[in-house]
């Protein structure tokens, strides 16, 4: 999950990394009384969205007056930003600059280790900088100390920008953290250093392990509040048997081809094979890790509620220990309520095919479904083509 500006400074305030003075406001807000409660004259006012540029794409705006910061709101507030729902507008005191830096750490999922990154460059134009020019030092997760990035850099030794990668290590361990960067990490004139802007994604999986995540505002990846179904999906991995597979993924979209793909890179390529047959995806969704019956029937019957479908694809790879019997017994439960008219495609084998065929078939003969059912002889892309000829004049 990617968080907010707002919601990542938080952290950095927790791990000890200063942040500017700012405060938040919502649609509907007294935006000049928020800002003159703030009590600075020179603020920047900035869109609260998913994604980054928005310097270069009118979400950041410079202000110096109530009216200014009233306009400037009211701006940010009137339409997407780089395509993205502007949840909130962050008012922050503007800082007196004169260094900036770049700092992060992420998680390299080929090595399976995190990496700290490092430049004596920093800010909108950091996709410039040279690849010399940054610095990546692999770090240990058994660790709770790193090493200085600036001495192994040849810069002279720094002790600010030296607290500043042990708090933000500090920060990506202890909140299970995909990626924690700064850009900018700046000095001002008065020779304080400030997180300047804060890019944080989480780790969803480690949501156990967080109480305070519950309180975090619901978003998607596309940038737009959820859809009440998309809600109702996340609620399915919740509670106490959490840890027994996952079901709560689910991406609502516009076209009308329901999707319940099970797991893996492919589920990506499936939706490419989809869009190429003509057909449109009415969402993205998957369920993986052997998932009992209830979490896929619940996934199921979320899919299968949003109106005006025209198709379900079943699909998924070679399962090496999902049982097919018992998730497609889940899926079966909501077709048996379910009953749709529409035309059905399965493709799915591993653990238990046999019997999950067989309880398909067997849903199909009862609710007379117009149904074809695929194993691994036949690969996924071309069962979507089925399913577009099965609908398409």
């Amino acid at each position: 999950m990617n968080l907010y500006e707002f919601e990542g400074k938080t952290l950095f305030k927790k791990y000890g990394i200063a942040i500017p003075r700012g405060v938040l406001v919502r649609r509907g807000d007294n935006f000049a009384l928020k800002y003159n409660e703030l009590g600075i004259k020179d603020v920047v006012v900035k869109a609260q969205i998913l994604s980054g540029k928005r310097g270069k794409n009118n979400g950041i705006k410079f202000c110096s007056n109530a009216d200014e910061v009233n306009e400037a709101c009211g701006d940010l507030f009137s339409s997407p930003i780089c395509g993205q729902y502007v949840a909130a507008v962050l008012i922050e005191e503007k800082l007196a600059i004169v260094e900036e830096y770049y700092l992060s750490i992420v998680y390299d999922t080929n090595k399976k280790q995190p990496m700290m990154l490092y430049a004596t460059q920093g800010g909108i134009n950091i996709e410039d900088v040279a690849e010399d020019r940054i610095e990546k030092v692999w770090l240990d997760v058994r660790l709770n100390t790193i090493a200085s990035t600036t001495v192994r850099s040849g810069a002279p030794r720094n002790e600010s920008i030296e607290s500043v990668q042990k708090a933000l290590w500090n920060c990506f361990l202890s909140e299970d953290a995909r990626m924690v960067e700064i850009n900018p990490l700046v000095k001002t004139t008065g020779g304080n250093w400030y997180a300047a802007d804060a890019k944080i994604a989480i780790d969803e999986d480690a949501f156990y392990r967080h109480e305070d995540w519950k309180a975090l505002e619901p978003r998607t990846m596309l940038g737009r509040p959820p859809t009440e179904r998309e809600i109702a999906v996340k609620k399915i991995d919740e509670g106490e048997n959490y840890y027994r597979g996952t079901a709560g993924k689910y991406i609502e979209m516009d076209g009308d081809i329901a999707i319940l793909f099970s797991g893996g890179g492919a589920s990506i390529a499936n939706m490419d094979a989809l869009i190429k047959t003509g057909l449109q995806p009415a969402n993205y969704s998957e369920y993986s890790g052997n998932p009992p019956r209830e979490k896929v029937y619940a996934l199921a019957k979320i899919v299968l509620s949003k109106p005006n479908l025209r198709g379900l694809w079943i699909a998924g790879g070679v399962a090496n220990f999902t049982n097919v019997g018992e998730t497609f017994q889940g899926i079966v439960d909501a077709l048996d309520e379910v009953k749709p008219r529409y035309p059905i495609v399965v493709r799915r084998a591993g653990p238990f095919e046999t019997e999950g065929m067989t309880l398909m078939q067997a849903c199909a003969e009862r609710n007379n479904l117009n149904i074809q059912l695929f194993g691994k002889e036949t690969s996924m892309s071309e069962t979507a083509q089925v399913l577009a000829n099965m609908i398409l004049p």
